[in-house]
């Protein structure tokens, strides 16, 4: 991780000789202190540039009595580790439950968070049928503490980023590849939440209207379906 703050970092720099040489050293100032921190790996996944309270404007346009900050965004330093940690603590017969957990965004599946937007949802989840049992104890371990994978996972990831995400467990269903916010989803099951987005709202109808003839409208409420899952937000 970076030297310098998991969410921002704000460069102010005593007055200089003349106005112009001021600005001209806080410009100078905070690129290089940008610079350090984006060739310092893991990089962040993105930033945002605020000047004089102007969100993308150029360090050029800062004031000479004026402020910049970057805003950094570690969510995916975050899930690769939620990822890893997983991993550690899943029971291992065949293999098939360690390397079942996938990553979600906006409920559709990706490989990374290369699609990333400040807000999105992001949510990490393991669909084979007896993920559930492992979580809530109802299946017999060989080895002793390895129940409650999703929960001892959470405990971890937010010990060590708990200044930079919250982390939630909970159980969402997967219905048709896509995954579904209970906590957005109608009680009835009449709109179902499978994307953040509009295009993603959009193009879920289909998917929805097919899951309800098949399934039932309520589909996103059966047991079977839900699953222990980590859902992943910056602060």
């Amino acid at each position: 991780m970076a030297r310098y703050g998991s969410m921002s970092e704000l460069v102010r720099v005593l007055k200089q000789e003349t106005v112009e040489e001021t600005q001209k050293f806080i410009v100078r100032i905070a690129k290089r202190a940008h610079s350090e921190v984006m060739s310092d790996p893991p990089p962040p996944s993105s930033f945002v540039r605020i000047v004089d309270g102007q969100i993308g404007a150029p360090e050029e346009a800062v004031k000479h009595d004026g402020r910049i900050v970057y805003q950094y965004s570690r969510i995916q330093e975050v899930v690769d580790f939620a990822i890893a940690t997983l991993i550690d603590k899943s029971p291992e017969l065949s293999g098939a439950y360690k390397n079942a957990h996938r990553l979600y965004l906006n409920g559709h599946p990706v490989a990374d968070l290369s699609g990333y937007q400040s807000g999105d949802d992001v949510m990490i989840t393991n669909t084979l049928p007896y993920a559930r049992k492992i979580e809530v104890g109802a299946m017999k371990m060989r080895v002793s503490g390895t129940s409650k994978v999703y929960q001892q996972a959470r405990r971890i990831v937010m010990g060590r980023f708990g200044n930079m995400v919250k982390v939630e467990f909970t159980f969402r269903a997967v219905i048709g590849g896509q995954a579904v916010n209970q906590a957005e989803a109608a009680s009835t099951g009449k709109s179902w939440w499978l994307g953040h987005d509009g295009v993603a709202r959009a193009a879920s109808g289909v998917i929805e209207s097919a899951i309800g003839k098949r399934h039932g409208k309520t589909a996103h409420n059966r047991s079977d379906v839900r699953y222990p899952c980590l859902v992943i937000r910056e602060l």
